[in-house]
This record gives structure tokens, sequence and C-alpha cells, in this order.
């Protein structure tokens, strides 16, 4: 586990608990949380760009392999619209569905803007720490100290994210038992990914470990605490799939202005400091000790020495 931490202060003064500590640091930096969201929207265009290319490429199979078609074709089926105002209709859904997809997969970190993201993790870092919280100054030094190894960890995030989307879509179209029980282990690793992803760069800001130890210690906070981990997987979930395909497929105009609002001001940065909150309360926990566990036997090495 890590032991050169940026920043180091006394642990002791850090909060009890993570959760309490995430509601009211983070109302306390309300607006600045809702400035990083436009920040990472805005900052992120050119993963949006990404992210709608592995739209074009994937949406058709992922639509096929979880039945979305249907809610495509729902109102024409249910005789809401004329016959002539089908395909305009089918045609706006299915953009939505894209929108969707694209919008997931950029603020789950899956294709994100790696150098900005380490800026942006950089922030959530200071906000939790209590320190003097400059949006643009945490911004710049997150971005500047961690550009090379962000940029790394972009491309894997890419690659990766293209590798399972391709499983899914192949194994779920296969409609076998043997097809659906692979594409479900992916669809898991999917939710995983995203976990490991967000841990990475919160790491990166956090120690000064190099980016194969800074992968190895996110794979180990799953396994070590999986019950809490799998937890947040299903918030992560909620926030970035559940609730965004509801907003957009619901197709009224209520509906689109609060996904507009939630996802360009609130939901991501929120979700994504959350995640942050729980990454320095596991670098805390894990490092804390092996300082600890280093301190004792320094001090024991120190009385050696003297009676020698």
């Amino acid at each position: 586990m890590a032991q050169d931490i940026k920043n180091s202060k006394d642990f002791e003064e850090r909060a009890k608990g993570p959760f309490a500590h995430f509601f009211i640091s983070g109302w306390n930096h309300l607006v600045r949380l809702m400035g990083v969201n436009v920040l990472f929207m805005l900052c992120n265009i050119p993963a949006l760009a990404i992210a709608a290319g592995f739209a074009i490429v994937f949406m058709p199979g992922l639509i096929n392999a979880f039945d979305l078609g249907k809610f495509i074709s729902v109102p024409v089926n249910e005789g809401m619209i004329t016959p002539i105002d089908t395909y305009a209709v089918s045609s706006q859904l299915l953009m939505l569905l894209y929108v969707f997809f694209i919008v997931s997969i950029t603020a789950s970190l899956l294709v994100c803007v790696g150098p900005f993201q380490a800026g942006f993790a950089q922030v959530y870092k200071d906000i939790r720490n209590g320190t003097s919280v400059s949006l643009f100054g945490s911004f710049k030094v997150g971005l500047k100290e961690n550009w090379k190894k962000s940029l790394v960890s972009m491309f894997i995030g890419i690659f990766f994210t293209a590798v399972i989307l391709l499983a899914v879509s192949f194994y779920l179209n296969m409609k076998t038992d043997v097809g659906i029980v692979i594409g479900t282990v992916f669809c898991v690793l999917f939710v995983a990914f995203i976990l490991i992803q967000n841990f990475v760069y919160n790491l990166m800001v956090m120690t000064d470990l190099k980016l194969g130890q800074i992968y190895k210690n996110a794979i180990l906070f799953i396994l070590i605490r999986f019950a809490p981990c799998l937890a947040l997987g299903i918030v992560a979930a909620l926030f970035y799939v559940i609730i965004p395909f509801y907003l957009l497929m619901s197709a009224s105009y209520v509906t689109l202005g609060v996904f507009v609002f939630l996802y360009s001001f609130v939901v991501v940065s929120w979700v994504q400091y959350g995640l942050s909150c729980y990454t320095g309360h596991l670098v805390d926990k894990y490092v804390a000790e092996e300082i600890k566990e280093e301190k004792s036997e320094d001090v024991e090495l120190e009385l050696d020495s003297k009676e020698d």
C-alpha cells in the first residue's frame, strides 16, 4: 500500500467517518462543486466526441443486446402518435438514447481527458482535507503534477472500455445461456472498472506511487472493502445509468430540463467527490497503520543501537 503521501497531515484530525464528512464538506463547498461540474463538462468536450464515436460503434449491438428498441417504439405501439410522425419520434428517442450513453461513460471517467481529471481530483482532495481551496489553483496543481500518469490512465480507460463494451455486446447478442452468463460477468466488470478509474485518479493526487502500483491498490481497495465498494458501485450505476436513462427516455420537457440541470451542475461532481472522500478514507486508514508500524520499527532500531 502507498507509503509516500503528498501534503501528509495528522490522520487523527481527519473526520472519523467518510460519509458525514462528505455531506458536511460538500455542503460547505456547494458552489465550488457546482463550478467543478460545469468545468468538467467543458473540459471533457474532446472526451464527449470520443464517447460519441463509441456510441456509433457499440450502441447498435447494445440496443439489441439489452432489448432497448422497445423504448423507442413504445409510443408508436400505444398509438400515441400518427404514423406520419413515427419516424421523427423514433429518431428523437434514438438520439436521446445515444446522449444517455455518451454522458454516462464520460461522467463515469471511462472516457475522459485524464490530465484535467487529475486537476479535478486535486480540488476534491483539498475540499476533503479542509485546506485552502482555490478552484483554478488546485486544478492547476493536480494537472501539473500528474499529467503524465493521468494521460496513460486515460488511454487505459479508453482501451478497456472498448474491450468490455465489445464483449458485452458480443456475448449478450449470442442469446444463449453461456453467452448471457459471460456477458453478465463483463457487465459486473464494467461497474468495477468505473470504481477503479475513479480510485486511480484520486490516488494520483493522494500518493506518489507509480501508475502500476496505483492500479494495484485500486483493485485491492475493491477486494478488501468489497461490501462498501459494492454499495458505491450501485450508487454509481444509479446516478450514471439508471437516473439519466429514466430522465432522457421519459422524453418530456420537464425530465429533459431536470437532466440538463442535474448533470451540468450537480450529479457528476457530487458522485466523484463522494468517491474521492471514500478513497481518502481508505488511504488514511491503511497508510496510517503502515506509518505507525514504520515509526515503531524505527524506535526499536534506535533503542537497539543505543543498547549496542
